[in-house]
């Protein structure tokens, strides 16, 4: 009898549990087939991740897909994807805002796992770093009238690395090869490189964008084209009568790196704009601030320190662009230094002698001076003379600056280290025997005549005695200028150059040099000998 009870209970159970399902599943079907696919959109996330991560029901990532190119709204939720813990409030309802179209592919997947699951401490490093500059991009780019999300870009190009130099050549924060970033006004010479200033460097960044923007019509050509050029981008507008750059991506037109460049440039962005839902740190550095002291004579960086109180380091990272840490000899640098220091610098500045805010001098020698002479003309010993410059010979071999130093500045306790980055680089030198000619002196040295003329400017070939210096080094970044007995320079003009370009590289004027020479128009010819004045 208790067994005939037990087989009647369970079967009323069975069929109790059957009604129940199916009244489930005709209430799932009733609501649509929305939370199947949320369903599915776990398979696709981590084997880790159980369903119950998403008690929201909303899929991991949005749908950014191209019909949705133009919805700034869309925000990035969950990162779920990337089988990262995350660690944030799961009820935090903040969303995230682009001024910039975003759109996600497959390929801004890949940089997003990339730099989100493969390479978190390169992102980490690259948001600690973008802390410092973050909102002087954004304020410059917001005075030109760009998207703030712009500022990204930096990512991309360098990781906002103001030191950064690339294998082609480019420099700074943004990257800029040396003729773009001459046609933007940045300087590159023997005391600055102004691709490394922060702020004048972005201004050329934005002015470049804008003029890349305005031309082509579309953020993501105008970041192609800031990679891989504007003319390449224009080709392939032309050719393919497109100006959407994912269809001209199809068409493998543009370079390979061009391709990836505004993917990872969508990544990096969404990423900046969400990077605590992604697991990453609030950034452990601190924005710059800091005054500007405009100069009227150079000034030595190790001397302003010891005044005023300030680490070298943190003057260095104000003013990257230094080369030298001396300041140029032209007036007008905006020298920056901690912010409430400005005023007492300004001051002493004004109250002191230039001398002592400098601690040596500058001279421009000629190639074959006696350094004997210039050490005694400036009171100081040959050997802190040749210590000080990296000369390991009795006469200058190449038109070049030297310093001078003087009895304070090498008693200092700082001279050591200052000595260190002063001194130029100092270029390979060959003493000629009896018999060498120049072709066989380039040759030894894997070197052309072509590079070896360029490299020892106005030797004559067929007049080189045993005993003459001749410059054997493969590097070429010297600054070959005569100096004349007036003190102004003697330049002997190179193919490709203008007086423009003369006259911004030794700080002068071009109505000036066309005073100084008689030059009725601006046209010039290679070999052709300017005078510049000081």
């Amino acid at each position: 009898m208790i067994r005939i009870f037990y087989f009647v209970f369970l079967s009323v159970f069975l069929i109790s549990c059957s009604a129940i399902n199916s009244s489930q599943f005709f209430h799932n079907k009733k609501e649509g087939a929305g939370n199947i696919a949320s369903e599915n959109s776990y398979k696709t996330g981590s084997d880790n991740m159980s369903k119950m991560d998403n008690i929201s029901g909303e899929p991991f990532l949005p749908d950014f897909t191209l019909k949705n190119l133009y919805k700034p709204e869309l925000s990035l939720k969950h990162a779920g994807i990337f089988d990262k813990k995350l660690d944030i409030d799961p009820e935090v309802k903040e969303q995230s805002k682009y001024d910039i179209p975003i759109v996600v592919t497959e390929r801004v997947k890949y940089y997003l796992e990339l730099y989100a699951r493969r390479y978190p401490h390169t992102f980490q490093k690259w948001l600690n770093r973008s802390y410092k500059y973050m909102y002087i991009v954004q304020d410059i780019f917001l005075k030109h009238g760009l998207p703030l999300d712009l500022a990204c870009l930096a990512f991309a190009e360098s990781g906002f690395n103001v030191n950064a130099y690339s294998h082609a050549g480019a420099g700074g924060m943004w990257q800029f090869i040396e003729s773009t970033g001459e046609i933007y006004g940045l300087k590159n010479n023997f005391w600055v490189d102004e691709r490394r200033d922060f702020e004048k460097s972005t201004e050329a960044a934005a002015e470049h964008l804008k003029y890349l923007y305005e031309n082509l019509g579309d953020w993501f050509l105008a970041i192609a084209a800031y990679n891989g050029g504007y003319y390449k981008v224009v080709q392939g507008i032309k050719r393919y009568d497109t100006k959407n750059f994912f269809e001209l991506k199809e068409h493998r037109f543009l370079y390979r790196e061009t391709e990836n460049y505004v993917p990872k440039f969508i990544a990096l962005t969404i990423l900046y704009n969400n990077y605590m839902k992604y697991g990453f740190k609030v950034p452990d550095t601190s924005p710059l601030v800091y005054d500007k002291v405009i100069l009227n004579q150079p000034v030595n960086l190790y001397v302003i320190a010891d005044r005023f109180n300030i680490s070298v380091e943190k003057l260095k990272e104000l003013n990257p662009s230094l080369k030298k840490p001396i300041t140029p000899p032209t007036d007008g640098f905006a020298l920056r230094v901690p912010f409430g220091k400005g005023g007492m610098v300004k001051t002493a500045l004004a109250e002191g002698s230039p001398k002592d805010f400098l601690g040596l001098k500058i001279y421009r020698a000629e190639r074959g001076e006696s350094v004997w002479k210039i050490a005694n003309k400036f009171n100081t010993s040959v050997y802190e003379f040749k210590r000080l410059n990296g000369i390991n010979y009795n006469r200058i071999v190449y038109d070049r600056i030297v310093f001078v130093p003087n009895k304070k500045l090498y008693t200092a306790g700082y001279y050591d280290r200052f000595l260190r980055e002063v001194r130029p680089y100092v270029p390979s030198v060959y003493i000629v025997k009896k018999g060498d000619n120049l072709y066989d002196i380039a040759h030894r040295f894997g070197l052309s005549l072509n590079d070896l003329l360029a490299m020892n400017k106005g030797i004559n070939p067929r007049l080189i005695h045993p005993g003459d210096t001749v410059v054997v080094s493969k590097r070429t970044e010297f600054d070959y200028v005569r100096v004349a007995k007036n003190g102004s320079a003697k330049y002997v003009v190179r193919r490709g150059d203008t007086l423009w370009d003369i006259a911004k590289r030794f700080g002068t004027s071009v109505n000036r040099i066309m005073r100084v020479n008689g030059l009725e128009n601006a046209k010039l010819m290679p070999g052709n000998v300017l005078v510049v004045p000081n």
